[in-house]
């Protein structure tokens, strides 16, 4: 196998991360004794690690032809450097490859609070660019930032009788009137869904799931540490997605040709079959199930569960009434808000770097410092209730899509109508021309009218947050 350089020609595609400030360089190929090395810079704004966790950005590698199937290529499990550093202060980098070498996450391995530029050397596996001729293949670096969620117990639900209501969590008493939370601490154990059972919820809306089952021990519960995307799947993300697809794909996964999409906040467009937004880090709105399931796959990235939701909100905290994901059930602090064009603005001014534990609500961040988990798109995820969401066995996505543009994971919830699986959670904004109520758009972090009902459509409320579980 010969692998050539790559000259900068491609100068118009080296920023392809947009998921808040992460950026990167053009990367180029090197083999040197025998072994084959990406360079390339990356820099990303706000990073942290602290005593409770620290964020991360995911990245992975791509070799797009001119027609036809983008490859996706592996990493080796050692031999990433450092190469240098342009950071606000100095930082000793941390790599956690995935085990099946899709990819590699970088983060702050100190304590640590400011911005990260760095120039880096990743190794990658040589049998990736089998058949592939790089003279004619357009080679890139793809990322995300993420946020780590350590390993821990925590507790699903609400303590009040009123949160049952909305389809709340809680585990079966012997009726003596007391809501009793239900504390999640195993990742492997098997759940009862009954009355008479581990955990059970109310079903007064119809759409909070089937109220029976077993919840395998296979099945994703939170304890287990994960990494969970810091922001929604952005029109930057999406666009570039789409930029990667043959025609066919392109035309699957295209969700600016929905009805009213300009008309209502979409600003992705497409010139000689090239797409963009002038709002990179705008939420993406307008995606289907199926849209951001193939998202997941072609990033090597996973959805997240009912369970990894409340853990990514609460953490190990004791949960109190209508309990936001910052701590506290009052919603009328949020500064970060959607403004008219759907992009997220603090309504104070304040920067993101000001974010401290003292003013998570001004920022709509959750307990690990997640954001927008209730205020801004529907958090779609794999439901509890209904037999196809608890066969969910956490596999991700292995950077390759079916012909069809869709994820090949046999055991996610699919995109077809009433094939159940899928549930939403944490409230949907869809503009300033309708009022809200008390789980919309900024839902309690238990209430689950939703849950259990598997929305697949596109809609303008509707946008994707992915997880990869940690190996660490």
């Amino acid at each position: 196998m010969k692998v050539h350089f790559l000259f900068p020609v491609f100068f118009l595609f080296c920023l392809s991360g947009y998921a808040s400030d992460l950026k990167f360089s053009t990367p180029l190929l090197y083999i040197e004794e025998g072994n084959l090395f990406a360079s390339f810079n990356v820099s990303w704004d706000n990073s942290w690690n602290t005593d409770k966790n620290r964020d991360a950005v995911w990245l992975f590698f791509k070799s797009i032809p001119g027609s036809g199937q983008a490859r996706h290529i592996k990493v080796l499990p050692n031999g990433h450097t450092k190469i240098a550093d342009f950071s606000d202060q100095p930082v000793e980098l941390g790599f956690e490859v995935s085990p099946d070498s899709t990819g590699i996450f970088i983060f702050p391995n100190e304590t640590y609070r400011g911005n990260i530029s760095l120039t880096l050397k990743v190794s990658l596996d040589r049998m990736s660019f089998r058949g592939v001729n790089t003279r004619r293949s357009l080679f890139r670096v793809f990322g995300t930032e993420m946020v780590y969620i350590p390993q821990g117990s925590f507790t699903l639900g609400d303590p009040t009788k009123e949160a049952q209501e909305y389809g709340s969590i809680y585990q079966p008493t012997n009726g003596n009137g007391e809501v009793q939370l239900a504390k999640i601490n195993s990742e492997t154990s098997e759940l009862k869904v009954a009355q008479d059972g581990d955990i059970f919820y109310q079903k007064k809306e119809g759409y909070e799931g089937d109220q029976t089952g077993i919840i395998p021990g296979s099945f994703p519960k939170g304890v287990a540490s994960f990494y969970i995307m810091k922001y929604e799947i952005s029109e930057g993300q999406y666009a570039t997605f789409l930029n990667t697809l043959h025609e066919e794909g392109q035309a699957q996964r295209n969700i600016t040709t929905e009805r009213n999409y300009l008309a209502l906040g979409g600003s992705i467009a497409s010139n000689e079959g090239r797409f963009s937004s002038p709002h990179k880090n705008k939420p993406c709105k307008f995606t289907s199930w199926e849209d951001a399931m193939a998202y997941a796959d072609w990033a090597g990235l996973r959805p997240m569960t009912e369970f990894e939701f409340t853990k990514a909100s609460r953490g190990p905290r004791n949960p109190v009434s209508a309990e936001l994901p910052w701590g506290t059930n009052n919603k009328y602090q949020v500064q970060r808000m959607p403004n008219e064009e759907g992009i997220l603005v603090m309504n104070n001014g304040w920067g993101e770097e000001e974010l401290s534990e003292e003013n998570l609500a001004y920022f709509a961040a959750s307990y690990y410092w997640v954001m927008d988990l209730a205020g801004s798109m529907w958090e779609r995820m794999v439901s509890i209730g209904h037999p196809v969401g608890r066969n969910f066995k956490g596999s991700h996505g292995d950077g390759t899509l079916s012909e069809e543009a869709t994820a090949t994971n046999s055991d996610w919830p699919s995109g077809e109508a009433d094939a159940g699986g899928v549930g939403f959670r944490g409230g949907g904004f869809y503009g300033y021309t309708r009022s809200y109520h008390n789980y919309n758009p900024f839902s309690p972090i238990a209430y689950r009218p939703y849950g259990g009902w598997h929305g697949i459509d596109r809609s303008n409320a509707y946008g994707g947050r992915l997880v990869r579980t940690s190996s660490r």
